[in-house]
């Protein structure tokens, strides 16, 4: 088998050995990866089913050690807990009251585009939080932050009309100064995203296969 980098994964994956560690790293991940989690849900269950499911798919994850037996073939946090949701979501369907109708069938059967995008996208918009909260602390440390502030609206569209002259003004910058901070900061953000996606990640091939995956979740949405 693969050794694991140190990441959260293998510290989930060897935090069974100790019940404090272990309630530590899982109260940890699970707190930061739950709204993937519930999107998973609600894409295939109605909202109050949803929210059941995640209580009962964390209550049993925890209870059972599953995030301790992460699996370097796997590749990825992200393909493990996929693994775990669909899963959990079987032995949810097999343990259905059988009197009861089946509520959006269609839903429960797995691949699931649309709703496998909506993972997709929670989970990429969770990684992009804490790559953003990095640079901020970065930008902090420097004495940057309010360039930082200034230049966030601008990451993902074009700035309006007279917008960039607004903040370079703010500012004291000349709005070609701003133009470059803007590239350096997405650049940045590229490079920390990545390195959050790569603390998840058994190995270099599947960094590059998670990259690309989530990079076409972008693009389609």
């Amino acid at each position: 088998m693969a050794r694991f980098p140190d990441t959260q994964w293998s510290m989930i994956r060897r935090s069974g050995e100790s019940p404090s560690a272990r309630h530590t790293a899982f109260s940890d991940l699970a707190g930061a990866y739950r709204p993937a989690i519930l999107a998973f849900f609600r894409a295939r269950l109605p909202p109050e089913d949803a929210e059941d499911a995640t209580q009962s798919f964390l209550a049993a994850s925890f209870e059972h050690r599953w995030w301790a037996r992460a699996d370097a073939r796997i590749g990825s946090f992200r393909g493990f807990l996929l693994m775990l949701l669909r899963r959990h979501l079987g032995h949810l369907h097999a343990a259905r009251d059988p009197t009861e109708p089946l509520a959006d069938a269609d839903l429960l059967a797995d691949p699931a585009p649309d709703a496998e995008r909506q993972f997709d996208a929670r989970f990429l918009l969770l990684l992009t939080g804490k790559a953003l909260d990095g640079l901020r602390l970065r930008y902090r440390q420097q004495g940057r932050e309010a360039l930082f502030d200034g230049l966030l609206p601008l990451l993902a569209t074009p700035p309006a009309h007279g917008e960039l002259q607004h903040i370079a003004t703010r500012l004291g910058l000349r709005p070609n100064t701003l133009t470059v901070e803007r590239s350096r900061l997405r650049e940045r953000l590229r490079i920390a995203l990545r390195e959050e996606l790569r603390q998840l990640c058994a190995d270099e091939a599947a960094l590059d296969t998670e990259w690309d995956e989530l990079q076409a979740t972008l693009r389609v949405g």
